[in-house]
C-alpha cells in the first residue's frame, strides 16, 4: 500500500513539472507564432527550448550569469530563406529588472550601436544582429536587415508588461551619461581590475547590486560605479573600508555608495557626484491615535443630518400612502367606521348638575 501510495505521488509530481515547463514555454511559443503573419516565416526550420539546465549548450558565455539573473527560459526559432539565414532568440527572465540585466550584459560584452529606431526600452544592434530588451523579455534578431526590422517590430508588439529597470540603475545620473554604457552587475567578477578595487570586498555577498555607466565631461571619459546594499549601515561599512587609488572618488547616500573613476580632479568628479542622490520615502499606513474636536462635532452633525433627513423621509412617504389609499379606498383600509373608536369630549355640549342627595329626602318623597 505505501508504496503505491509513493509511486502515484512521484508520478503526480512529474506530471506537475511538465506542466509547468509547458506553461512557462506557451508564452513564448505565442509570441513566436504571432511571426507566421510576415509571409516569409510560415513555418520555422529550426526551434529549440533552453533552461537552466541546459542553457551551457546554447550560449556556454552567458549561461552562468543569465542563472544569477533568474531565467526562466528560452526559445529560438529558425529559418533558413533565400535572402538569409533568419533566427530569433527570446531569453525570459523572471521579472523586468532581471532582463535590463542580461540585455545590458550582452550588450557589454559585445558592444554595438543605438539601433536608427528605439525597439521595446531600449535597443542596439552588432554584426548583424538587432538586440531590444522589453519588459521581462531580452531578444536577439538575426536576419538580414529589412527582415530583422519587420520581425523585431512585431515581437515588440507581442510583448506585454512594464519594462522597469533595477533600483540601482534608476540611481544613474542621465546628464552626460554615454548612450548604451549601462551594465547592471550582480557579480564581482564583473568589476574585477576595476579602479585598482578588490570586487570582493564590494559586498555583494551581502546582496549588494551595482550598476556601471561611462559619462563624458569636458572631453574627459570617466567611468561610474553605484553601488546599492540593503541599508545605510552596511553601506557606511563598505564605503569606509573602501580604498581609492588616484582619480577615484567616492560618495555615499544613504544605502548607495558611488564611485568616480578616471576623473582627472575633483571637479570633474563632482559633476556627477553632486547628481547622485538616494531619497528616502516615508508612508504612514496606520490610522491616527485619536480624532480631533472639529473632526469629531463634523462626525456628530453628519449624523444628526443622515438621522433628520431619514425621519422626513420616512414620515412623508408614511403620510403621502395615507393621504393617496384615503382617497383612492375611502373608508376601507384606513378609518373605518364598523373599526374605528372615537373618543369625544363634547366640549359644546351643556352641563348637566347632578348631585348625589342623602338618603331621608329621597326616602320622604
Amino acid at each position: 500500500m505505501t508504496g503505491r501510495w509513493i509511486h502515484s505521488v512521484l508520478i503526480l509530481f512529474i506530471l506537475t513539472a511538465k506542466l509547468q515547463a509547458e506553461d512557462r514555454t506557451s508564452e513564448r511559443t505565442q509570441i513566436l507564432k504571432k511571426l507566421e503573419d510576415i509571409s516569409n516565416l510560415k513555418s520555422p526550420a529550426v526551434a529549440a527550448d533552453y533552461d537552466g539546465a541546459n542553457i551551457e549548450q546554447f550560449v556556454p558565455q552567458f549561461a552562468s550569469d543569465l542563472k544569477l539573473y533568474g531565467l526562466k527560459g528560452v526559445s529560438v526559432q529558425q529559418w533558413n530563406l533565400r535572402e538569409g539565414l533568419t533566427r530569433v532568440t527570446l531569453f525570459e527572465m523572471s521579472d523586468a529588472p532581471a532582463a535590463y540585466g542580461a540585455y545590458t550584459l550582452q550588450r557589454s560584452k559585445l558592444g554595438g550601436e543605438p539601433t536608427p529606431a528605439l525597439i521595446g526600452a531600449a535597443s542596439f544592434q552588432h554584426a548583424g544582429g538587432l538586440y531590444f530588451w522589453q519588459s521581462k523579455y531580452a531578444v536577439h534578431i538575426e536576419g538580414p536587415a529589412s527582415l530583422r526590422d519587420q520581425v523585431a517590430q512585431v515581437v515588440s508588439r507581442n510583448i506585454l508588461g512594464r519594462s522597469e529597470k533595477p533600483p540601482v540603475s534608476g540611481y544613474l545620473p542621465s546628464e552626460n551619461i554615454v548612450e548604451g554604457s549601462e551594465e547592471y552587475i550582480l557579480r564581482p567578477e564583473r568589476l574585477a581590475s576595476w579602479a585598482g578595487l578588490d570586487p570582493q570586498a564590494l559586498g555583494f555577498d551581502w546582496s549588494a547590486e551595482a550598476a556601471r555607466a561611462s559619462y563624458r565631461v569636458r572631453g574627459n571619459s570617466v567611468q561610474l560605479v553605484l553601488l546599492l546594499y540593503p541599508t545605510q549601515h552596511i553601506a557606511r561599512k563598505f564605503a569606509d573600508a573602501l580604498q581609492v587609488s588616484a582619480g577615484t572618488f567616492v560618495k555615499r547616500s544613504g544605502p548607495l555608495v558611488a564611485i568616480v573613476h578616471g576623473a582627472p580632479n575633483e571637479s570633474i568628479a563632482a559633476t556627477i557626484l553632486d547628481d547622485v542622490g538616494h531619497g528616502f520615502k516615508v508612508t504612514w499606513d496606520q490610522p491616527p491615535p485619536g480624532l480631533g474636536l472639529g473632526t469629531m462635532l463634523i462626525t456628530i452633525f453628519t449624523f444628526i443630518g443622515i438621522a433628520l433627513a431619514f425621519t422626513v423621509a420616512v414620515g412623508i412617504s408614511y403620510g403621502g400612502l395615507r393621504v393617496f389609499v384615503k382617497s383612492r379606498y375611502p373608508n376601507k383600509i384606513f378609518d373605518r367606521p364598523e373599526t374605528v373608536e372615537i373618543i369625544q369630549l363634547k366640549l359644546l355640549q351643556g352641563v348637566t348638575d347632578r348631585q348625589i342627595g342623602d338618603g331621608s329626602g329621597a326616602r320622604g318623597a
